[in-house]
C-alpha cells in the first residue's frame, strides 16, 4: 500500500451516489419501464416544441396571408441552422454526461456541464454575427422572392436576437434528462409552448403584428423555458457541483462534445441545405403556391417527426448509461423496443395523413384557396417513407449515445447531404414539381436501407460481449 498522499476528492462519492439515485435506475429498471419513464416526457416535450413553428404558421397563414406564410417557409432553413448548432452542443453534452454517469465519474459530469455552457455561448455569438451581417443575401440564396423577402427579414431579425435562449434551454433540457429528470424537461417545454401559443394569439390575431408578432412570441416562450430550467440548477437541487474552472473550455471535453453532437448537427444542417434546394425547385416549378404548400407540409411533417425525436432523446440517457456501465444487452434491448414503437407510431400517422390530407392542410390554408390542391398532392408524395424513416433517426441517435461519432456522422450526412441534394437537383428536370416532392422519400428510402445494414453489422460484432446481463 503506497504512502503517497492522495488528493482530497472534490466531492465525496458516497454523497454523490446518494444524489444520483435517479441515474442508477437506468442500469436496473426493466427497459420497458425506463422507456415509458424517459420517452413519454421527451415525446410530449418535442411535440410541444414543434408547436413553436406550427402555431406561428397557423396564425400567420390565417391572419397575415399566404405571402407572409411563404416568408416563414423561406426562413425555415435558417431556423434549422440555429437548431443544428443547439443540437451540436446540447446533444453532444448530454450523451457525454450520460456515459459518465454510467461510469460513476461524477466530477467529469460537472466538468462537461460547465464546458457545455461556455461552448454554447461562444457558438451562439459567432453564429449570430455571421448570419446577421449576411441575412438578406442568405434569404435570397434560399429562394426568397421580392414579395416574401420583407416578411422573412422581419421574422428572422427578431428570432436571431433570441437564439441564446434556444441554445441554453436546449442544452439544459438534455442535461436534466441525463440526470434522470425527464419530467422537468417536459414541464419546461410545455409551459414555454403554451406561452408561445397564447402570445401568438395576442400579437398576431389581436394586435395584428404579423410575422414580427410570431417571432416575439417564439423568443419569449423560449426565454420562459430557459428560466424554468435555470431555476432548477440555481436552486441547488441538481446533483451537479459546478466549479468556476468547469466553465473554462477544456479542449478534450470540447472535442468530445463536438464529435458526438456533430451527427445531429449535420443531420439538421442537412435539412436546412436540402430545404434550400427544395425551395428553389418549388419556386421554379410551382411558384409561391408551391412554397406556401411546403410551409404547411413541413409543419405537419415536423409535428409528426418530433415524437420520434422525443423517443430518440428518451432512449439516449438509457443507452448511454448502460453503455458506460457495459450492460450490452440492455443497450440493444432499448434500441429494439424503441424501433418497434417508432415504426408502429409512424405507420398510424402515415395512414391518417394519406386518408385525410385536406383536413390536415386546412389547419394552415383557407379551404377555398387553390393552393389546397397543390399542397394535398405534395403531402401525399412527401410522406411516403414516413413509416420507416425512424430507422435512420434512431440509428443516428444510437451511435451518438454510445459515442461512435464517425458512424452517426456518416448516417446523418447520408440522408440529407449525400442523397437528397443531388436527387432534388436531378428529378425535377424530368418530372417537374412532382420530382421535387418525390426527392425526399427517395432519399429517405435509400438512407433507411444503409442504416439497417450498419446497425445489423454493429450488432453482430458486439452481441457476444455483454459483461453484465441484467434484467431487460
Amino acid at each position: 500500500m503506497t504512502n503517497k498522499k492522495q488528493p482530497r476528492p472534490l466531492i465525496q462519492e458516497s454523497i454523490l451516489e446518494g444524489e444520483n439515485e435517479k441515474t442508477k435506475i437506468m442500469g436496473t429498471l426493466p427497459i420497458s419501464k425506463l422507456l415509458i419513464q424517459f420517452s413519454i416526457p421527451a415525446v410530449v416535450a418535442m411535440l410541444v416544441n414543434a408547436i413553436y413553428n406550427i402555431v406561428d404558421r397557423i396564425f400567420v397563414g390565417k391572419f397575415a396571408g399566404e405571402d407572409a406564410l411563404a416568408g416563414l417557409t423561406i426562413s425555415f432553413p435558417i431556423m434549422m441552422i440555429i437548431f443544428a448548432f443547439a443540437g451540436l452542443v446540447g446533444i453532444g453534452s448530454a450523451a457525454m454526461m450520460s456515459i459518465q454517469y454510467g461510469r460513476k465519474d461524477y466530477r467529469s459530469v460537472s466538468h462537461v456541464f460547465g464546458n457545455m455552457l461556455s461552448l454554447g455561448t461562444i457558438i451562439t455569438g459567432i453564429t449570430l454575427f455571421v448570419i446577421f451581417i449576411n441575412l438578406q443575401k442568405i434569404l435570397v440564396l434560399f429562394g426568397a422572392t421580392s414579395e416574401i423577402l420583407p416578411y422573412a427579414i422581419s421574422y428572422m431579425e427578431i428570432i436571431l436576437m433570441g437564439f441564446i435562449f434556444q441554445m441554453l434551454s436546449f442544452s439544459l433540457n438534455g442535461a436534466v434528462r441525463a440526470e434522470g429528470r425527464p419530467l422537468l424537461s417536459m414541464i419546461a417545454m410545455i409551459l414555454a409552448a403554451v406561452a408561445n401559443t397564447i402570445l401568438d394569439y395576442v400579437f398576431i390575431a389581436i394586435f395584428r403584428w404579423g410575422v414580427e408578432g410570431a417571432a416575439i412570441a417564439t423568443i419569449l416562450g423560449q426565454f420562459l423555458g430557459l428560466v424554468i430550467l435555470a431555476s432548477y440548477y440555481l436552486s441547488g437541487k441538481s446533483s451537479l457541483h459546478l466549479k468556476a474552472r468547469d466553465l473554462i473550455p477544456d479542449l478534450n471535453v470540447v472535442k468530445g462534445i463536438l464529435s458526438i453532437g456533430f451527427a445531429s448537427f449535420v443531420t439538421t444542417l442537412g435539412t436546412s441545405v436540402a430545404m434550400i434546394f427544395l425551395n428553389r425547385g418549388l419556386s421554379e416549378y410551382g411558384g409561391v403556391a408551391a412554397i406556401t404548400s411546403m410551409g404547411a407540409i413541413n409543419s405537419l411533417y415536423t409535428l409528426f417527426i418530433m415524437p420520434i425525436i422525443g423517443l430518440q432523446q428518451g432512449m439516449q440517457p438509457i443507452i448511454g448509461y448502460n453503455y458506460g456501465a457495459r450492460f450490452t444487452k440492455r443497450v440493444y434491448a432499448t434500441l429494439k423496443l424503441g424501433l418497434l414503437i417508432a415504426i408502429s407510431f409512424s405507420t398510424i400517422l402515415f395512414l391518417s395523413l394519406e386518408l385525410f390530407p385536406v383536413a390536415f392542410i386546412g389547419f394552415f390554408l383557407d379551404p377555398d384557396s387553390p393552393t389546397i390542391a397543390v399542397a394535398t398532392k405534395g403531402l401525399r408524395i412527401f410522406i411516403i417513407m414516413l413509416p420507416l424513416v425512424s430507422i435512420n433517426i434512431l440509428g443516428v441517435g444510437f451511435f451518438q449515445s454510445i459515442a461512435k461519432g464517425s458512424k452517426s456522422i456518416a448516417l446523418g450526412l447520408l440522408r440529407q447531404f449525400i442523397l437528397l441534394v443531388p436527387i432534388v437537383l436531378i428529378l425535377p428536370k424530368f418530372f417537374g414539381l412532382t420530382g421535387v416532392w418525390v426527392a425526399t422519400p427517395v432519399a429517405d428510402g435509400l438512407a433507411i436501407l444503409v442504416t439497417i445494414v450498419v446497425l445489423t453489422n454493429h450488432y453482430k460484432s458486439e452481441k457476444d460481449h455483454d459483461d453484465h446481463v441484467g434484467e431487460v
